[in-house]
C-alpha cells in the first residue's frame, strides 16, 4: 500500500514540474497564441450569420425607425405595452409636451431618459449605442407602437 502512494506522489510531483517548466519556458504568451484578437484590429463582421443580425437588432433592417422597432420589440415592450397599468405608454409620446419628468419631450431628453433610467426603469447605459438610440427614439418619434393582437410581420416570413 505504500509503494502505491509513494509512486503517486512521485508521478503526481512530476507532472507538475513538467507543466511550471513548459509555462516558464514558454515565456509571455501573445494574443495570437491564444486566439484572442487584439482591441485596436476589429474583426469583419459577417451579416450571413443571423446571430449577429439578431445580437445587433439588424434583423428587419440595418437602420432607421424599422431597427428601432425592433429594438423596441426586444428592450421596451414587455413593459411599455397596452396590459401595463402603472407605467407609461409610449404611443404619441412625441405630441406630449413633458415627460413624467417634466423635461420637455425631444429626441435628446427621451435618448438621455433611455441612456440612464430612472425610478422602476432600467439603464440601457450599457446596451444600447448611440446608433441604437437615434433608431429607437425615431421609431418613437414616427410610428410606436403596435397592438398585440398583430405585431409587426417578419421580415424573412414569406407567404405562400
Amino acid at each position: 500500500m505504500r509503494a502505491r502512494s509513494t509512486r503517486g506522489r512521485a508521478a503526481g510531483a512530476i507532472f507538475a514540474a513538467v507543466i511550471a517548466a513548459g509555462s516558464w519556458a514558454g515565456g509571455p504568451v501573445s494574443a495570437q497564441q491564444t486566439g484572442r484578437a487584439q482591441a485596436s484590429t476589429p474583426k469583419a463582421q459577417d451579416y450571413h450569420q443571423r446571430a449577429l443580425e439578431i445580437y445587433e437588432f439588424k434583423k428587419a433592417a440595418h437602420s432607421g425607425p424599422e431597427r428601432g422597432r425592433e429594438i423596441f420589440y426586444y428592450k421596451c415592450w414587455f413593459c411599455h405595452n397596452e396590459f401595463t397599468k402603472d407605467i407609461p405608454k409610449l404611443e404619441g409620446l412625441f405630441t406630449r409636451t413633458n415627460l413624467l419628468s417634466g423635461v420637455p419631450v425631444n429626441d435628446g431628453n427621451v435618448k438621455d431618459k433611455v441612456r440612464n433610467g430612472g425610478p422602476g426603469m432600467p439603464s440601457y447605459r450599457t446596451v444600447l449605442n448611440d446608433a441604437d438610440l437615434s433608431d429607437l427614439t425615431s421609431y418613437l418619434r414616427e410610428g410606436c407602437c403596435w397592438n398585440s393582437d398583430s405585431p409587426p410581420p417578419n421580415p424573412r416570413y414569406i407567404a405562400r
